[in-house]
């Protein structure tokens, strides 16, 4: 009986737990504000100064990281630290946001 009951706090903890990081995810994309994103023109500028690396050199770091797949956009926003949103299409067909330190180009 005891068994039982150990395993159906297991469960209830791992679904409590579930539960706060899809709360989380859902609070930070309705926190995301679109307006955050920088223009074609501002992101080029950004690169030319050096403030930024170029998104070829994100862009680069994420097919290293994901052999195979297709980018199908790539986008500089400003929050705090800039980064880059690279949308790509894996081998298995899913569709990723990959997070990339526009600072450094690396893969977060």
């Amino acid at each position: 009986m005891m068994k039982r009951y150990a395993l159906l706090l297991i469960c209830l903890t791992a679904l409590v737990a579930a539960d706060a990081r899809a709360t989380e995810v859902a609070a930070e994309a309705q926190a995301f504000d679109p307006r955050s994103r920088y223009s074609a023109d501002e992101a080029r500028s950004q690169s030319q100064s050096g403030n930024v690396v170029p998104a070829r050199v994100a862009v680069d770091n994420v097919r290293r990281r994901y052999p195979g797949a297709q980018v199908l956009d790539v986008e500089l926003v400003r929050s705090g630290s800039p980064f880059y949103i690279v949308k790509i299409l894996t081998q298995e067909g899913r569709r990723i946001d990959v997070r990339v330190d526009a600072a450094s180009g690396r893969v977060m």
